[in-house]
């Protein structure tokens, strides 16, 4: 065996078995959490989901295959492996979508395991709990989020392979890809459309200022009319006029709702992103018009994307309530924790490709240094903090964990 084929050997060998072992953990866990295993916490929002598909409530895609796993025998089995097939197939899609952005396929496999691991940097003088109070793009206790997460990502990658070439020739794979993923994602769960969907309509409007042919705007628009549908049936399931629920402007309300100190949270849930983006936003903007001058495919288009999703996710977060028997919930997270996840992922793939770039920081040497040890320690204690509460959820503590 040649030295070549050995190295991937190795390589494909260590992306399995990272893969497997991240599947299969999540696999316990959800299956403790579905069995609730007697004298341990392994507390999520499984059991309820489960009931609510049981009574024929469940306004999730999840709750069909939840009611068709109660038919067999051991069904908690079946729920375990079947959300810890998303859990698993997240990281692996994570992998596939970022490995052409970064050239060493080993950083890509480690930028994709710190993107599905990482948390809040906790501070206990900030916030007592770990979860509760921050945002965390990594959930591992609601299994609709969960599985959405998966069905988001692949819409995402789906979205800008067809918004990368429609202008010249139609790709109908992409475009129906896109809004199946799409319309699929909203079926498990409607926080993604809810932040996505702003945007890229904004994005379609650039598009005919561009003057791209009003024919194929609208249809790259008509991917959104299968979700629309989707979206009236689960509101009227959730808001109809007998629940009692609803959604008011209430400033603050979300944010408020467990942190002492939610402007703090909501900056350490998103640090590392925020100082790539503090670092990379003028080159970004410098570029990015450089390329709707010369009418290219904008290079920078996941990093605005990611920004521009966070700042709708941002806005739904501190802006709107609901009422009823979900005001509790703080149901408005959903939607943004998943923009988080979107930005570490883009932020992961920035961070490496800006310590490779001989033009950043002005290729000086000692600045490349202070930025991979500061921004790489900001990162590691992200991934930390992930690593740590999951250990623990999966040893059966509750995620309102202190300390």
């Amino acid at each position: 065996m040649s030295k070549k084929n050995k190295n991937n050997s190795i390589f494909v060998a260590v992306l399995v078995l990272v893969f497997a072992a991240y599947t299969i953990a999540c696999g316990y866990l959800f299956y403790m959490q579905a069995a609730r295993a007697e004298g341990q916490y392994f507390e999520s929002d499984l059991p309820a989901h489960l009931s609510m598909a049981k009574d024929g409530w469940g306004y999730s895609l999840t709750a069909v295959f939840y009611r068709i796993f109660m038919l067999l025998p051991g069904f908690e089995i079946f729920v375990a492996a079947f959300l810890a097939l998303f859990a698993g197939g997240t990281m692996v899609v994570t992998y596939f979508g970022i490995r052409k952005f970064i050239g060493n396929r080993w950083s890509a496999l480690g930028a994709s395991v710190a993107a599905n691991i990482v948390m809040p940097c906790f501070m206990k003088a900030v916030h007592y709990e770990r979860y509760i109070g921050y945002q965390s793009p990594s959930v591992w206790h609601n299994s609709t989020y969960t599985v959405m997460k998966c069905l988001a990502l692949l819409t995402l990658i789906f979205y800008l392979r067809f918004a990368h070439g429609y202008k010249k020739k139609i790709q109908w794979r992409d475009w129906i890809l896109f809004t199946l993923f799409l319309t699929l994602s909203t079926a498990t769960k409607t926080s993604f459309l809810l932040v996505f969907a702003p945007v890229a309509f904004a994005g379609l409007i650039v598009d005919l200022i561009r003057k791209v042919p009003v024919g194929r705007v609208l249809l790259f628009a008509s991917a959104i009319i299968p979700s629309i549908a989707v979206v009236l049936l689960q509101e009227t399931v959730l808001f109809g006029g007998e629940t009692g629920n609803g959604i008011v402007i209430d400033f603050g309300y979300n944010v408020y709702l467990r942190a002492q100190r939610p402007y703090f949270t909501m900056i350490l849930s998103a640090l590392f992103p925020v100082l790539i983006f503090l670092f990379n936003i003028g080159n970004v903007i410098r570029e990015t018009l450089s390329d709707l001058k010369k009418k290219y495919f904008p290079r920078h288009t996941p990093f605005v994307l990611a920004w521009s999703m966070w700042a709708i996710g941002a806005l739904e977060l501190l802006f709107l309530k609901e009422t009823g028997k979900r005001e509790l919930d703080g149901n408005f997270l959903w939607g943004y924790d998943f923009c988080l996840f979107v930005l570490f992922v883009v932020s992961v793939v920035y961070f490496m490709n800006d310590l490779r770039s001989v033009r950043f920081l002005k290729g000086s040497y000692a600045g490349h240094i202070a930025y991979a040890s500061v921004l790489g320690a900001v990162l590691a204690y992200h991934m930390y903090c992930g690593l740590y509460f999951f250990l623990r959820l999966l040893g059966g503590t509750t995620y309102f964990m202190q300390g």
